[in-house]
């Protein structure tokens, strides 16, 4: 069980990894292919696209083949599929390239969830923090080295293709310690059936869903914007333009590095609430700073990074209790979340553009805001309707 662990430790860097190489670099490919804001967030769509494409199909690649080797097939591909956006030549070439890198990352995504929950289970303690923990590592390590290629002015393509095949050979190093090839669980003909759950969501399943969906927003903004907000309403030159989603990617990583324990203790639906507060708090005070004539940089940065703190906490939980609902096979629940998710990274960009084109960032920033608030209402009502425990002491099922 700590071979499979760590695999499943090594599989999350490498996805975080790779979207955080990718952020810091967003302005310069805009710049290359003179896109205005809205024209870039049309193109940026392309990565919700793809992920809405793949994620219904996701489950059931899990459920035939195991979640191993939907792990291995889908990294391998994303890795190999980075430097598309690089090569890009006009805004709809790099919207193709982005839907091939979103559908990947969505087969990832659930199927590195579906194997987290199975190891949570086995080991019978809340583990899936820690995996996102190293999604966060992966995030930060990513965000530095894109900075400093950007600062450096490495040329995109050579950066992409570069770290591309160094995660392609890091995937290959630890493919053997992933559990499976068997499914994650016995099916029965319900849950072969993906159309089957879709068509039945519960509640708490609904609720989850809607809690992704904002959550989507608040991390996409990080990811896709920040750096082009720190260029265009701080002033930040190439190399310290991605500092900002450096400092959420930190900051989110530390509150995962706690997360588990802290879930532990006072439960999912608490630290949902928390988490959310603070998301909120974090976009209300970076909507303040805007709104003064002196740049503040460094306060905007840790605004970014309390905001990270926040979010830290929201994907994570919301997995694990998808993964754990009664009378949903795991692999389909977390389909139905992620797929969920996926168009709140679709909406995320086009509606951010859009805004943006038409009333600058501030209003960005307090929408941002609002659906921390929702969020953190959202974790409290379902703490009230649907008592959960946290992983603690589950043991297999």
């Amino acid at each position: 069980m700590t071979s499979a662990r760590l695999s499943v430790l090594v599989v999350f860097f490498v996805n975080g990894a790779v979207f955080a190489n990718w952020a810091p670099r967003i302005p310069e490919i805009q710049r290359s292919l003179s896109i205005d804001v809205a024209t870039l967030g049309l193109a940026l769509t392309g990565i919700g696209l793809g992920g809405l494409a793949a994620a219904p199909v996701a489950a059931a690649v899990v459920r035939r083949f195991g979640s191993r080797w939907a792990i291995l097939a889908s990294g391998l591909s994303l890795c190999a599929a980075f430097v598309l956006p690089a090569v890009a030549v006009s805004w709809w070439t790099l919207l193709a390239a982005l839907v091939l890198l979103g559908g990947a990352d969505a087969v990832m995504d659930i199927s590195m969830n579906a194997q987290g929950v199975l190891v949570e289970e086995r080991l019978g303690k809340s583990v899936l923090s820690s995996f996102h923990a190293a999604w966060s590592v992966g995030a930060v390590v990513g965000g530095v080295t894109g900075a400093a290629a950007a600062g450096i002015r490495m040329p995109v393509a050579a950066h992409f293709g570069l770290v591309g095949a160094v995660l392609i050979l890091v995937l290959a190093a630890v493919g053997r310690g992933l559990l499976g090839p068997e499914p994650l669980a016995p099916a029965s003909d319900d849950d072969l059936d993906v159309r089957h759950v879709v068509v039945r969501p519960t509640a708490a399943l609904a609720m989850l869903g809607a809690v992704v969906l904002l959550a989507g927003l608040m991390e996409d903004f990080p990811q896709s914007w920040s750096a082009v907000y720190m260029t265009t309403e701080e002033g930040a030159g190439p190399g310290s333009a991605g500092i900002a989603f450096v400092a959420f990617s930190a900051a989110m990583l530390i509150g995962r590095l706690a997360g588990d324990r802290i879930v532990d203790r006072f439960g999912p639906s608490a630290v949902l609430t928390g988490g959310a507060s603070l998301v909120a708090l974090g976009f209300l005070a970076i909507l303040g700073l805007s709104s003064l004539a002196a740049d503040l940089p460094v306060l905007v940065i840790a605004a970014f990074a309390v905001a990270g703190l926040g979010s830290s906490p929201l994907f994570p939980i919301v997995f694990s209790l998808a993964g754990r609902l009664p009378g949903v096979s795991s692999a389909a629940a977390i389909s139905i979340v992620s797929l969920i998710s996926r168009m709140g990274f679709l909406l995320a960009p086009l509606a951010v553009g859009r805004v943006v084109d038409a009333a600058g960032f501030g209003s960005v920033l307090g929408a941002i805001a609002v659906a921390g608030s929702v969020v953190a209402v959202i974790g409290w009502y379902y703490g009230r309707r649907f008592p959960v425990e946290s992983a603690q002491g589950l043991g297999s099922r």
